[in-house]
């Protein structure tokens, strides 16, 4: 007799609510990532290199590690899937 493999379980889908002015999206092109012993910050900067600026502070994440190790596995996939689309698909007009 085989024994089957249990099923990582899948996330269930949730609703968000927030303030049109709060879901605006804010860009950032750097980062810095900290760890404590239960928590990782990650803050987020946008930075213009120009003389004297210094980076502007875009947003600050706290996570616990299990939350912080689920976003490194969901960032890894839809990297992977990304590359996957854009480097291994068909192109247009290729036969």
């Amino acid at each position: 007799m085989s024994e089957q493999q249990p099923q990582a379980a899948q996330p269930k889908p949730f609703n968000v609510h927030g303030e049109t002015d709060q879901l605006m999206g804010r860009y950032a092109n750097a980062f810095s990532v900290t760890s404590q012993e239960r928590d990782v910050a990650i803050d987020f900067f946008s930075h213009v290199n120009t003389a004297g600026q210094p980076a502007q502070l875009v947003s600050r994440l706290f996570l616990n590690r299990f939350t912080a190790q689920e976003l490194v596995n969901v960032l890894q996939q839809t990297i992977q899937q990304w590359e996957k689309m854009r480097y291994e698909a068909p192109k247009d007009g290729a036969k």
